[in-house]
């Protein structure tokens, strides 16, 4: 993963075990919403920050890098019963992995178009749309047998959603 020099990248995690019903379902609307606000808040946060350096502080506002990750994938497994180590497991994190982030980049867009996307996107906007579809086509390849269509096709369209807004208007956050 190549990564700025000189930049900083703010870091939130989102309990899986929030998002889990007594009968296994997950919960993919209060999902997306938690996101919503942790991508949101996460924006925010890179304005006002400290950073130690000045080259810090402006690759941080020029290139508003976020770094949003969940805890308690194991737990989850394991309530639903399944092999942390299994295809199974494997598929569950691919597909809610893919919500995540495709459903991240989706509210950056939409932040994108009421503030304009980070600085470097001119710059960077053919690698930044060329990497949002190779994230899309992965979901592809996620076994459909072995997750709810539901989250599947919410991962899909989340991704469809990030990368038309990324084409029309740009992300706010690389």
């Amino acid at each position: 993963y190549m990564h700025l020099d000189n930049s900083a990248c703010n870091l939130a995690s989102i309990n899986l075990m929030k998002f889990i019903d007594e009968e296994g379902n997950f919960l993919i609307e209060q999902f997306k919403y938690a996101v919503r606000i942790m991508t949101i808040a996460q924006d925010i946060v890179v304005d006002n920050s400290s950073y130690p350096t000045a080259k810090i502080t402006q690759n941080a506002r020029d290139y508003r890098e976020l770094g949003l990750g969940y805890a308690n994938l194991g737990a989850l497994l394991m309530s639903l019963g399944l092999a942390y180590d299994s295809d199974e497991g494997r598929a569950w994190a691919g597909a809610i992995t893919a919500l995540m982030c495709g459903h991240a980049y989706e509210v950056s867009g939409q932040i994108a178009q009421e503030q304009g996307p980070y600085a470097g996107f001119a710059l960077n906007r053919e690698p930044q749309i060329r990497v949002l579809r190779k994230h899309r086509a992965q979901v592809d390849k996620i076994n459909h047998r072995l997750v709810p269509q539901p989250l599947l096709t919410a991962a899909a369209r989340a991704w469809d959603e990030s990368i038309k807004l990324g084409e029309q208007v740009g992300v706010r956050n690389s």
